[in-house]
């Protein structure tokens, strides 16, 4: 009787093992979780002055995860839109970059190295980026702004975008970690736009 017990208690758990190795509430199945924020260079500058940010895409979530190594739109898998709050509306550039055409059949290990990269849990990825007073006309006028970014991802695709930048499904399936994809508001930074003083103007 004991015997059996022991065998029925062996069979109980591995088949708990089992469920808890298929339950989608396991952390390594969970969504990739990500914070975006922007620092920017200095918290003054003159009219007409280009704005320096810095961007930093953290890793919040329970696991590592891969993102688009790039923001700026180049291959198609992500964009960062930077903006100028004015009251409830956003003020940015409009436009987005374009610069090769699809492969038809592209190399695994030449796309992925290219456009993505791993981001372990509890780091970020940073970058610079510019607001160019010729797009953001607001920088060129005395006063105070509130700049803030909307980050797109579409994730690891198996649909060419407008750059080329995708992978065979066959090949996706077979990644270790999951690619963030989704959109996110970063922090709101204020930015103080001064009059140039004669020091500054020589």
């Amino acid at each position: 009787m004991r015997y059996c017990l022991k065998v029925l208690f062996a069979s109980l758990s591995l088949i708990a093992l089992t469920l808890q190795a298929g339950n989608p509430q396991n952390p390594r199945n969970s969504s990739p979780k990500i914070e975006v924020k922007l620092i920017p260079e200095k918290s003054a500058i003159s009219p007409g002055e280009t704005l320096n940010l810095k961007v930093e895409i953290w890793n919040v979530g329970a696991d590592d995860i891969f993102i688009a190594q790039n923001i700026n739109a180049t291959f198609g898998n992500s964009i960062l839109r930077l903006f100028v709050k004015v009251g409830s509306k956003r003020e940015g550039p409009t436009g987005l970059i374009a610069d090769s055409i699809p492969e038809p059949d592209p190399d695994f290990e030449k796309t992925f190295v290219t456009n993505w990269l791993t981001l372990n849990k509890a780091h970020y990825y940073g970058t610079l980026v510019e607001m160019d007073p010729v797009e953001f006309p607001q920088l060129r006028k005395v006063g105070h702004y509130t700049v803030g970014a909307e980050y797109y991802s579409r994730g690891i695709s198996s649909t060419p975008g407008w750059n080329g930048g995708y992978l065979k499904q066959e090949d996706i399936d077979k990644l270790p970690l999951k690619a963030w994809k989704g959109t996110i508001d970063s922090n709101f930074v204020t930015i103080q736009v001064r009059p140039r003083t004669s020091k500054n103007s020589k």
